[in-house]
């Protein structure tokens, strides 16, 4: 049976090796997948954070199965109901083995977080990873929304100048205002909008706090802006990635919000603004830039591919009410 605690210190290496050698167990045979260095020392390090909370199954000395959650602070207050996250749901073995282990996993997760007071638990995982689906599809998880991720290596892209009439920027203190504007009418196919079980506003209060930490730098690195007529018309998000233990090495790049003014659409300004993003990423000597967006989306997944991202993985958001 699961244990609700484990020590990383004594554990370390039987969770490293849990995590190394994962499989994902879709419909053709398990492929092992071995986890990059860097990937492993990130999962390590969040499950050694002191926010990190979590579960494992055991035979002997070995661990078999692995779940892990925190505490979401920034969504708890935005949404006005006690957030949670769960991080890592991992099982050896072949996918009957898997569902149930991941199935008694979270168990143990859903009642430690309600005795913790946590009454909105969600999930992100790899649309491929079935034993993991079905085992929240039978512990009362719903599905939310589905998530596209795109790739770009700058050195690959093609650079393409802005439409006339535009100016892209970085952002500037009395932009933030229009940038507010332009939040309100640009998110409504996410998976905060289209959840019916949060309180009303509380989408549109978190993407207006996310907003206004990225312009700030507590979301961000940087924040991009396209100006149409001397009036904002669109902006993008941009994060540093670096990995533990990157020894030097360029970061990667993270597009986080991208939006474009409902009097501005049709006109250039959401690939300009990407174009800029670009830009400003090789400054920082980054190559590789991802960015998701949901997979009904489709006039995002078109821009991307138009700006010559290309698809690399596919993910599903579950919640369930505690």
């Amino acid at each position: 049976m699961p244990r609700a605690q484990f020590d990383l210190s004594k554990d370390r290496q039987s969770i490293a090796d849990l995590l190394r050698t994962r499989q994902e167990d879709g419909y053709e045979p398990p492929p092992l997948r071995v986890t990059s260095d860097a990937a492993l020392e990130r999962e390590l390090e969040l499950l050694g954070s002191e926010e990190s909370f979590g579960a494992v199954t055991r035979q002997g000395s070995q661990i078999l199965g692995l779940a892990s959650w925190r505490w979401l602070a920034f969504d708890s207050e935005q949404l006005g109901i006690s957030a949670a996250r769960l991080d890592l749901l991992v099982s050896a073995g072949g996918y009957a083995d898997a569902l149930e282990r991941k199935a008694a996993l979270l168990g143990i997760v859903t009642e430690e977080c309600r005795l913790r007071g946590v009454r909105y638990l969600t999930a992100r995982v790899a649309a491929g990873e079935l034993s993991t689906i079905h085992a929240l599809g039978r512990c009362g998880f719903d599905i939310l929304d589905g998530i596209v991720t795109f790739s770009i290596r700058l050195h690959h892209a093609e650079r393409r100048p802005a439409a006339n009439g535009l100016e892209v920027r970085l952002y500037q203190e009395g932009d933030l205002e229009q940038l507010l504007e332009i939040a309100r009418s640009s998110y409504t196919c996410d998976r905060f909008h289209i959840d019916r079980a949060l309180p009303p506003g509380a989408a549109d209060r978190l993407y207006a706090a996310w907003v206004t930490r990225s312009c700030t730098g507590k979301e961000a690195d940087a924040v991009i802006v396209t100006t149409l007529g001397g009036r904002v018309a669109g902006y993008v998000t941009c994060k540093l990635a670096r990995d533990p233990g990157q020894n030097g090495k360029p970061p990667s790049g993270v597009i986080g919000l991208v939006a474009t003014a409902e009097h501005a659409r049709g006109q250039g300004v959401a690939s300009a603004t990407l174009q800029g993003t670009f830009d400003w990423f090789r400054q920082q000597e980054v190559d590789t830039v991802e960015v998701g967006t949901q997979m009904q989306n489709a006039g995002a997944c078109r821009l991307y591919g138009q700006c010559g991202f290309r698809m690399v993985r596919m993910s599903l958001t579950y919640r369930r009410l505690l």
